[in-house]
Order: structure tokens, then C-alpha cells, then sequence
């Protein structure tokens, strides 16, 4: 029922086929479909203006600001741009000049590309008014005669390649695009980009994995990545009895023994991320050995079985010789092991859960303790700064009882949010000009709460990802409004909300223009050296990069490993350690109580487009 493995040496030796591709002989820019719509992507040359381009484009500044926020900077030679694409009259085909051809199921534009050995843009340019996004079944494409059989695979695959490429050269989101190769999948994919099919699928608003086709080009998670990672069970409370644990340190000579319990899978099948923080740990224990610091590692399934948890706790396993136990993940499981460690003064990781309801002074917990969570941004309240809270049409209940607990005493303004285009912002700015006036204050626009002095902190209390979106870019448009007409901007931060980042529509470029402050229980930047070192490591080792999940698990082991040999008899007390990005404190809870982190990570998200930890 369980699986035990003894390791004394560690053996590590989009359904987005997005682009429509039309030259236009006037401005050489190529056209993309970018989530359903059409953009033209433009390189800015000396002389070109907001103005100028609008007027080539047909449409308002406004409108080309809200999808590029990094025009908050003002616009520069050498920046890559999008630009919304009005669709103009599409031209009559010839029956002479070209075939059609009927969409069948399974293909994409890159099949018949290669079908017909024609150019990808090509085929794109014959059929701008179809989003290849949405290729359905039955679709009618024109195929251009003469361009027939003058294009072989090798150019239609780096067609692709460097069309995936431009659409990167304007992503502003927490994702990039992918090109599907020949041989890959859904779960080789989302391995490689540190997430798991389901999260895969739905970013690309999928159904199954069959429709990950060679040749798409898919989103996919960037590089660099700001996630909460909390597994949390609750139950009815559970005191866990004993006197006072005093851990066994291990001696120089010793070979410290380490078992892992986690749940490899459930009801049958894989659980992914399971797999990827137990090769990270394996990695962390590779680098340990190679420091002196020698382990034996037990590896138990557990299945998210209690059957399963009983069976190892009560055979005859090495589990009882143990020096450190990691896992369970869940706490209705961990209750009964951390039982067992008590009797015998084992200590106890709990690497992703946030305990809720477990009492226990052998326990770990990694994860950052709940009433610790403001402690690094009290100081965006203390007074010193004007706070003002926007709502709008939802709010998120939550969230608001946290910004209140925060807030306390301190004074604040509110201002209701309502939505309007940012083109009748601008209409309404230009008539107060023609005037001379001062335009009419509108709920829609927020210039009023940046004009001062005095440093602002604004807290958006909207529940859903579109009016977050709307209010973050309703910012960044008043502050680049304000500054071209020279007026006094007040230097702010934006007070975010962590559950942001499981949203998929807000654009993260607007983290960055408002300066959002957000707390994390976990960070992770793949550009830092250390994850860079480690990163290279895991794909050299198993294929794929590493998740948030690998991440942890190599955090645990070289914390804990070598904490059995020096500190672990101490319970880690006021010891900051920090084997990657993320920080850990543990203290402990009198009487008995959990060895909780008090470590949460503040994220700054800055102008110039750097990420900051605190």
C-alpha cells in the first residue's frame, strides 16, 4: 500500500495559434490576433508620435496607451508596440487566383500551411478576417494559386517560430507564447513551464489535451513568476499532547535519515506537483552531500489515503528511525503523524499547508503564519501617507476586512470607481482645453486623487479581474495624462491584493506602472543567479524547468538537512535562513505550539520594471 525508496546516492546525472499575418506596404507592420483581437505590431522610430500614430492607425491615443503601458514612460526609439487593427474592406478573390479549402477537424493554420506548401503569412494575409484563434470546422481559407508548393517545412517552421517571437516582443502578462513542436504535449509542456495540464489547458482555453497540436502557438507561464502556494484542509481543532520535544542532533559521522511522505498520486492517478517538490528536495540533498552533509531518504506514497497514513504508521517501517520526517501535505493526515513523531521527539516539516487546526512543538510549518501576514507593509499606514480606498460596481469582501484590520484608526478617502472608455476621458479633457477650463471631475477618471505633493497609497478593493484591470489602467492613463500636461503627480503605490495573480486578465505590466506592493507567500524570479543555478540543474537532471513545488522542496532540504546536524535542537529559533528567494523565521507558539515561519514576502513591482523582495 505504500512505496518505501532507500537513496544513499542521489543518481541526477498555443489551442492559440495566434497571428494573422498582413504586411501593410505602408507601414511594413505586421498584424497579430492577440487574445481575440487584432493589433498591429509597431517598432517606434525617431519622429513617430502618439498623435502620428493614432492618425496613421485611425484611432485614439487614448486607446493605444491602455494597451501598452509601457508608454507610461513616454515614448521611446526602439520600442516594440501594439497597436488596436481597424479591419478594413476585404478585397474579392478571384476563382481564377484561388482555391478554397474547408477546415477540417484537427487542423490548424500551420497544417495547411504545410499541406499546400505555402507561406504562413501567406495563407494569414489571403485570410485576415478569420482569427486563427478560433479555426472552426468548416471555415472556408483561400489558398493563392501561385504561392502553392514554393514553401517547404523547414520555412513554415521558422515562419512560426518567428512569428511566436514578435508576439513576445509586446507581452505585457504573466505569460509568453510557445510554438508546439513535433513530439511535445500537454503534459511535457506544462512541466517545462512549471505548471500542470489543467492550469495549461485553461490558460488557452482548452478542453483537452488532444487540441495541443504541433505548430500552435500557446501561452504559456514567463520566466518570472509571483504565486501564492497554500494546500489547506481544515477539520475540527486537534490537541496533540506530549511533553516538550527535544530533537536528536546528529553527529558528524552519522548519516542523517530522512523520509519523505507525500502523495504521489490519488485514486490512481499522478499527482504532478508532488513528483516535482520531491525532485527538488532531491536536488537540495545532491547539493547538501556535496557541502559533507550525507542523507538516506525513505520515500512513502501516501495517496491522500488516512488508510494508507495508518498502514505506514503502523508496519514495521524505518519510519520510527527517522531523524526528520517531510509531510504529510495535508493536515487531516498530518494529525496522526505528528502523534506518532511526538512520541518518539521526531521533528516534522509541513511544507505547504497552513495549519489551522494541529498543536504540536515537533511541527514545522513553511508556509507563513496567518496574523504575521501585514507585518512588512504597516508602514504604507502609519500615517505618513495619504491612503485612499477605491470600490467600484463588487467588491471583494475578503479583502476589504483585511484592509480594515490594517488600516484601524487611520484617516482615509474613498472614491467610487465607474467605468468609461478612455476615449471619452480624453474627448472630455480636449473640450476643457478648447475652453480653457478645468474639465468636469467624472467618477471614471482618477487625475484628481494624483494631483499633490503628498505621497499616495491607493487600495483597490474591486472583486473581479476586469475592474481591477479598468481601475490599475484608469491609473496609469491619469498619471501619463497629468505629466504631459505638466501638472504635479504625487508619488503613489498601489496596495495589492495576492489573489490577483490567479487572475489571467489583468494585465502585469500595470503592476508595474502602479508601482503595486503585494504580499506573497512565495516568490520565486527565475532571472535571480541562485534560481538561475538551481533552475539549470533541475532541467539538466529531469527534462523540464521546475515548479513552484520543486522550488519548495529544495528550500526544505537544505534547510532542514543540515539543521539536524547543527540548530535543529534548538527548534531554528531566530534564525533567518534563505536558501533561494523566499525567507524563513520560524518561532514557536507557547505553550506547545506550532514552529511557524513569520516570513511572508513583499513584492514590489517598480516603474523601471524590476521586482523587488522584502
Amino acid at each position: 500500500m505504500y512505496r518505501s525508496l532507500r537513496i544513499a546516492t542521489l543518481l541526477l546525472a498555443g489551442a492559440l495559434c495566434l497571428g494573422s499575418g498582413v504586411v501593410s506596404a505602408q507601414t511594413a507592420e505586421q498584424v497579430v490576433y492577440i487574445d481575440g483581437e487584432k493589433f498591429a505590431i509597431h517598432t517606434v522610430v525617431k519622429g513617430d508620435t502618439l498623435y502620428s500614430l493614432a492618425r496613421t492607425h485611425e484611432v485614439d491615443m487614448a486607446e493605444i496607451i491602455s494597451v501598452n503601458p509601457i508608454l507610461s514612460e513616454g515614448l521611446k526609439v526602439g520600442q516594440v508596440i501594439k497597436i488596436p487593427y481597424k479591419e478594413g474592406k476585404q478585397p474579392k478573390r478571384s476563382k481564377k487566383s484561388f482555391d478554397t479549402h474547408i477546415v477540417s477537424r484537427g487542423e490548424t493554420f500551420y497544417s495547411i500551411a504545410r499541406q499546400y506548401s505555402i507561406s504562413v503569412e501567406t495563407l494569414l494575409s489571403d485570410n485576415g478576417d478569420i482569427d486563427p484563434a478560433h479555426l472552426a470546422v468548416g471555415t472556408t481559407l483561400y489558398i493563392r494559386r501561385s504561392e502553392v508548393g514554393k514553401t517547404d517545412e523547414v520555412q513554415v517552421k521558422d515562419e512560426i517560430e518567428r512569428r511566436s517571437e514578435l508576439m513576445n516582443s509586446v507581452m505585457t502578462g504573466d505569460y509568453s507564447y510557445h510554438v508546439v513542436h513535433s513530439g511535445e504535449d500537454a503534459v511535457s509542456i506544462a512541466g517545462r513551464f512549471g505548471t500542470n495540464v489543467e492550469t495549461l489547458l485553461a490558460l488557452n482555453s482548452m478542453r483537452t489535451e488532444k487540441e495541443v497540436r504541433e505548430g500552435l502557438i500557446i501561452k504559456v507561464p514567463k520566466e518570472s513568476v509571483v504565486l501564492e502556494e497554500e494546500v489547506t484542509e481544515s477539520q475540527d481543532e486537534v490537541g496533540l499532547t506530549g511533553e516538550r520535544a527535544e530533537f536528536r542532533k546528529v553527529e558528524p559521522h552519522e548519516r542523517a535519515k530522512v523520509s519523505l511522505l507525500l502523495p504521489f498520486s490519488q485514486s490512481g492517478l499522478p499527482l504532478q506537483n508532488y513528483t516535482d517538490f520531491y525532485q527538488g528536495f532531491l536536488l537540495g540533498a545532491d547539493k547538501l552531500r556535496m557541502d559533507g552533509y550525507a542523507a538516506d531518504i525513505d520515500v512513502y506514497n501516501t495517496g491522500h489515503d488516512h488508510n494508507r497514513i495508518a498502514e505506514i504508521l503502523d508496519s514495521e517501517s524505518s519510519l520510527a528511525e527517522s531523524n526528520l520526517i517531510v509531510g504529510p501535505v495535508y493536515e487531516d493526515e498530518l494529525v496522526p503523524v505528528a502523534r506518532y513523531a511526538e512520541q518518539r521527539s521526531i521533528p516534522v516539516v509541513s511544507p505547504l499547508a497552513n495549519l489551522t487546526a494541529t498543536t504540536s512543538d515537533v511541527v514545522f510549518q513553511m508556509s507563513p503564519r496567518a496574523d504575521a501576514k501585514y507585518d512588512k507593509v504597516r508602514n504604507l499606514f502609519d500615517g505618513s501617507r495619504k491612503v485612499v480606498v477605491i470600490t467600484s460596481e463588487t467588491i471583494d469582501k475578503a479583502f476589504n476586512a483585511e484592509v480594515q484590520s490594517i488600516l484601524g484608526d487611520t484617516p482615509y478617502d474613498s472614491h467610487h470607481y465607474i467605468y468609461e472608455h478612455p476615449s471619452i476621458i480624453e474627448k472630455r479633457y480636449e473640450e476643457a482645453r478648447k475652453q480653457d477650463k478645468e474639465p468636469e471631475p467624472a467618477p471614471s477618471d482618477l487625475a484628481p486623487l494624483l494631483e499633490g505633493e503628498q505621497e499616495r497609497v491607493f487600495v483597490i478593493l474591486a472583486a473581479t479581474e476586469i475592474e481591477v484591470d479598468r481601475i490599475l489602467a484608469a491609473l496609469a492613463s491619469a498619471n501619463i495624462s497629468l505629466t504631459a500636461r505638466s501638472r504635479t503627480v504625487a508619488p503613489f503605490k498601489v496596495f495589492g491584493n495576492s489573489r490577483w495573480n490567479r487572475h489571467r486578465n489583468i494585465d502585469r505590466a500595470l503592476f508595474f506602472s502602479n508601482n503595486v506592493v503585494m504580499l506573497s507567500t512565495y516568490h520565486i524570479d527565475r532571472s535571480d543567479a541562485r534560481v538561475k543555478e538551481f533552475s539549470t540543474k533541475y532541467v539538466k537532471a529531469f527534462g523540464t524547468l521546475p515548479s513552484l513545488y520543486a522550488y519548495r522542496g529544495y528550500d526544505a532540504a537544505v534547510i532542514f538537512i543540515p539543521a539536524l546536524y547543527d540548530g535543529i535542537e534548538s527548534g531554528l529559533s531566530e534564525q533567518r535562513l534563505q536558501p533561494l528567494q523566499t525567507p524563513y523565521t520560524f518561532e514557536s507558539a507557547e505553550p506547545h505550539g506550532l514552529r511557524v515561519n513569520e516570513e511572508w514576502v513583499r513584492v514590489n513591482y517598480n516603474k523601471n520594471f524590476t521586482i523587488t523582495v522584502e
